[in-house]
């Protein structure tokens, strides 16, 4: 994937405005201090992310499509193992709830990236 697109850039946690700073104190999707600690303004090219009081937590309606869109085929997946190797349902659900809390910060991450990806628009360079 280019690293032009947007969605490498959601995925790699990079500022919509330039795509060259990063979106948290510590970049990555799997990480286990400061989660969602962010620099008050991108290294690069210093676009503002305190955009409002309030501004992140629409990012729970992004994550809620993002976790249904996990699970859905997982619940599918179950089914199948559960016929196929005849693996008893509370294993299964118990997988899934091991699962989803493994890609809790990774997808709270992304749903911060993705909605500030959807508010600020690209502008090349780092120009102010």
């Amino acid at each position: 994937m280019k690293k032009t697109t947007k969605l490498y850039n959601i995925f790699s946690l990079k500022c919509p405005r330039c795509y060259k700073g990063n979106l948290f104190t510590n970049p990555g999707l799997f990480v286990f201090k400061s989660i969602l600690k962010m620099p008050e303004r991108c290294s690069h090219c210093h676009q503002d992310f305190r955009i409002e009081p309030g501004f992140y937590s629409a990012s729970l309606w992004i994550s809620y499509p993002i976790v249904l869109v996990l699970l859905v085929p997982l619940i599918f997946f179950g089914f199948i193992l559960k016929e196929t190797y005849a693996l008893s349902f509370e294993i299964v659900i118990g997988l899934f709830i091991v699962i989803c809390l493994a890609l809790q910060i990774p997808i709270m991450r992304i749903s911060r990236a993705l909605l500030l990806h959807l508010t600020i628009h690209y502008m090349g360079g780092g120009n102010r």
